[in-house]
């Protein structure tokens, strides 16, 4: 990859960069999976997890379905997830998810990870 972001691909039948006349370099990483946040472990993920569950304002019965607890009680027999409780939470995670990509492109609107690349804002 080119200090501009520009990544170069040498074909593999050439012996030598037709450019440098150099043998072509070991591949590029294209990641690094040094730690996001020192300490943080899955239980942790399941508590920003809840957080965001209760920001969001989801109800007690989806909530406790996908932490994978029971609903304690009567609650827990006459309560029930419906599609509309669904696709409430399906709306605010993914307002959720685009508002990290924004506040992603703030720090640098380019990644050499394709996949973040893509969907980035431009």
């Amino acid at each position: 990859m080119r200090s501009d972001g520009t990544l170069i691909n040498h074909q593999a039948k050439q012996a030598r960069c037709a450019g440098s006349l150099q043998p072509p370099a070991e591949p590029v990483a294209v990641a690094s999976w040094l730690p996001l946040k020192p300490d943080l472990t899955l239980h942790g993920l399941r508590h920003g997890h809840q957080t965001w569950l209760d920001d969001l304002g989801v109800r007690y019965v989806l909530q406790s379905e996908r932490m994978g607890h029971e609903v304690p009680g009567m609650r827990g027999i006459y309560s029930h997830v419906t599609q509309g409780i669904r696709d409430e939470l399906t709306t605010g995670l993914q307002n959720v998810w685009e508002a990290s990509l924004r506040e992603r492109a703030r720090i640098a609107n380019r990644s050499a990870v394709a996949l973040l690349d893509e969907l980035l804002p431009g």
